[in-house]
């Protein structure tokens, strides 16, 4: 073994355990003498033999840098989100950030007219503008963060709930398995809905605005009772939906209806609700100086965001089906 040899094999031994970096050295200096063997013995006997030096460079370059082939000894992840959670994170990403982007803007702009003396549109353009950068920053923080921990944290080869791959099968062409990324989407929409249910009972203070209505409820609370049971009635049954898919995961057609339906119908109901009460914000909370703008456009502020919501649901679920239903084909 040569002395270019002798340094390639420490250049990778020295970013290895010292537990392993015997073995793995002997390993690769009889893998570099097979392939300069085998280079030579292709070559033959011929008068213009190759030079042994000129064969041991080009096996080295084969093997490539030795720092990258270390990493493949270790075994260790040199990447934030791996191969098996990344179709998952990503698809929750996408559907995810609009959403929250689109509840960022309504709160910030309703913080912003009901605490600025003097609401100006410059103003309420920049508010709404860092108040969305600050949930989008925070949303893709959080949820990779929590797609890390759980990766890091699942054994080597084992599964874990965001990963999208299993051992696949020949079987599999004839009969696609049901995609399991369904199971994720539902996890999702199930904590979102629990934040939906918990919207009429934030106090003020939650928004820093507790000194305007005695921190109360942001939400009117005269809003009718029937109001307030027929809202949390829709999200249980919206939530049932999704304990549905939770359990049985998978596409099909009334599945795909039975969601379109109860998600418009919700969404007809929000629009319904805050169009007919005087104010679903409480009182307080708005100008209380008989000029009626800031109440108007909260109200088509909500109406609005409700529909980005609903519709961007709907282009992602159907989306979601025409993807999977094409794969199955």
């Amino acid at each position: 073994m040569s002395t270019l040899t002798d340094r390639y094999i420490a250049e990778v031994v020295r970013r290895l355990p010292g537990s392993t970096s015997d073995d793995i050295s002997a390993e690769i200096a009889a893998t570099i003498d097979d392939m300069v063997a085998a280079e030579l013995d292709r070559h033959g006997d011929g008068a213009a033999a190759p030079d042994p030096d000129s064969i041991e460079r080009a096996v080295l370059g084969r093997l490539g840098d030795p720092a990258a082939l270390a990493r493949r000894y270790s075994g260790a992840r040199h990447y934030l989100i791996g191969p098996e959670v990344y179709p998952a994170w990503l698809r929750v990403l996408r559907w995810l950030m609009p959403i929250v982007g689109a509840l960022a803007a309504l709160t910030s702009a309703i913080v912003y007219v009901v605490t600025a003396p003097q609401a100006e549109l410059g103003g309420l353009i920049g508010e709404v503008v860092s108040g969305v950068v600050s949930a989008l920053l925070w949303a893709f923080a959080a949820w990779t963060l929590l797609v890390v921990i759980v990766e890091r944290t699942t054994p080597e080869g084992g599964r874990n709930l965001f990963t999208t791959s299993t051992a696949w099968d020949p079987s599999e062409l004839d009969h696609p398995r049901v995609r399991p990324d369904t199971r994720i989407d539902a996890i999702v929409s199930l904590s979102l809905l629990a934040l939906l249910a918990a919207v009429p009972f934030v106090p003020s203070t939650f928004l820093y605005i507790g000194h305007l209505n005695g921190g109360e409820t942001v939400v009117n609370p005269d809003i009718p009772t029937v109001w307030l049971a027929g809202y949390l009635a829709l999200i249980g049954v919206l939530a049932l939906v999704q304990i549905r898919r939770l359990a049985r995961p998978g596409r099909s057609r009334r599945r795909l209806a039975v969601e379109v339906v109860t998600d418009i119908v919700f969404g007809a109901f929000l629009t319904i609700l805050v169009l007919t009460q005087e104010s679903v914000i409480h009182p307080d909370l708005v100008s209380a100086d008989g000029d009626e703008l800031p109440a108007a456009a909260i109200r088509w502020s909500v109406v609005a965001t409700v529909w980005v919501i609903v519709i961007w649901d709907q282009v992602e679920t159907l989306r979601a089906h025409r993807r999977d239903t094409a794969a199955t084909r």
